[in-house]
């Protein structure tokens, strides 16, 4: 079961420094500073209530549909069917912080890397093919560097 929720309240701690008091005072001390700090801990054993989802959501600077799914996840191991993987889920939320006129830069970055991602692929697949009708200690030592780099 992944922890979701309590990787969400993590993430705003560590990386965007907003302490346990600022959440719960965004939540309206609907939930408490120690109740963050446990969520961060992963030592809460209850999900909340569906009714504090919206302050939740506030706390967390997700939508509430997203404290629902991190709830599902953490506490029941369901996650949504939206075919996002999990590996992206973060950077999403992070995207939406993002300004309009900033996007172009941002597809721009992901097309070259997806293209530096393809080209490494291809390139350790044709290593590959290389060792594989001439076998030398070069051949297999090509395919070993392509492969770190993949």
């Amino acid at each position: 079961m992944a922890n979701a929720f309590s990787r969400r309240v993590n993430r705003l701690n560590q990386r965007h420094g907003k302490t346990y008091q600022q959440m719960a005072a965004d939540c309206g001390f609907e939930r408490s500073v120690t109740w963050w700090n446990k969520m961060a801990w992963e030592q809460i054993e209850d999900p909340p209530r569906p009714a504090l989802f919206p302050y939740l959501a506030k706390a967390l600077e997700v939508p509430e549909r997203r404290v629902a799914e991190m709830v599902a996840e953490q506490w029941c191991g369901v996650r949504p069917d939206d075919k996002v993987p999990e590996r992206l889920r973060s950077l999403l939320l992070i995207l939406r912080g993002v300004q309009e006129e900033d996007l172009s830069l941002i597809e721009q970055m992901a097309d070259a890397l997806s293209l530096k991602g393809t080209a490494q692929r291809d390139a350790l697949a044709l290593a590959e093919q290389v060792a594989e009708l001439e076998p030398s200690d070069e051949a297999w030592a090509m395919v070993a560097a392509y492969d770190r780099d993949a």
